[in-house]
């Protein structure tokens, strides 16, 4: 579970060419497949088929740079009312940074004594992050931690996959687009897909686990 989380956690981030090649040769994906099988064997055969870099640093380019007209970043904020605090003008909103998820989790990491990498000061609730601390909470045996984190942090991955879709959609129709790109951008996008319904199933294990009151750790 650990090796698992922790080797798909970049994955939903930008990589150099470099670190991505690292990624895809590491052997302890042999280790993934055969732990994460039972729970997901379609999205681990599909998650685990790393497509080549011209794919993938097209659609960290397209869909994983804030700002683009295809971007659809993995942090929740963006999935989840902004704030539940009474009064608050932009409460209900969707789409926002640094929402009430944010702030929880800066609030975990400043507890750990963990800091916030830089790149993530806006976004302490990107999904590689998440994934990271449910790692630690796994790795360290700490059941309650992992599962709440898991049961609280983790439930607008439906809504991602559904964002991810649409982006999809809007690349095919993209006229603009040259047929190279798109179809990178058709191929990274389906991957990435991918990858999110894998994280699902793991985290549900995670949640399933501790009502069960054990983790089966494998790192």
């Amino acid at each position: 579970m650990v090796l698992a989380l922790s080797l798909i956690a970049p994955l939903f981030s930008s990589l150099t060419e470099a670190e991505y090649g690292d990624a895809c040769r590491n052997p302890a994906w042999r280790d993934v497949r055969g732990a994460a099988e039972p729970l997901a064997r379609d999205a681990v055969e599909r998650a685990l088929a790393l497509p080549a870099w011209q794919v993938r640093s097209t659609l960290q380019n397209d869909v994983l740079l804030p700002g683009m007209p295809l971007a659809a970043l993995p942090v929740e904020s963006l999935y989840k009312p902004w704030s539940a605090a009474p009064g608050n003008a932009f409460g209900a909103q969707r789409g926002l940074y640094l929402g009430d998820s944010a702030q929880h989790i800066q609030a975990v990491c400043a507890a750990l004594e963990l800091d916030v990498p830089e790149r993530y000061a806006a976004m302490p609730d990107h999904l590689s992050l998440l994934l990271d601390l449910l790692a630690l909470f796994v790795e360290s045996g700490n059941a309650q931690a992992a599962a709440d984190l898991a049961a609280d942090h983790f439930d607008w991955l439906g809504d991602y996959d559904v964002a991810l879709a649409r982006k999809a959609a809007d690349a095919a129709r993209a006229d603009a687009l040259d047929p190279v790109r798109r179809a990178a951008l058709e191929e990274g996008i389906a991957h990435l897909r991918a990858l999110v319904a894998l994280t699902d199933a793991l985290v549900r294990s995670v949640v399933s686990d501790e009502e069960r009151g054990a983790f089966a750790l494998s790192s």
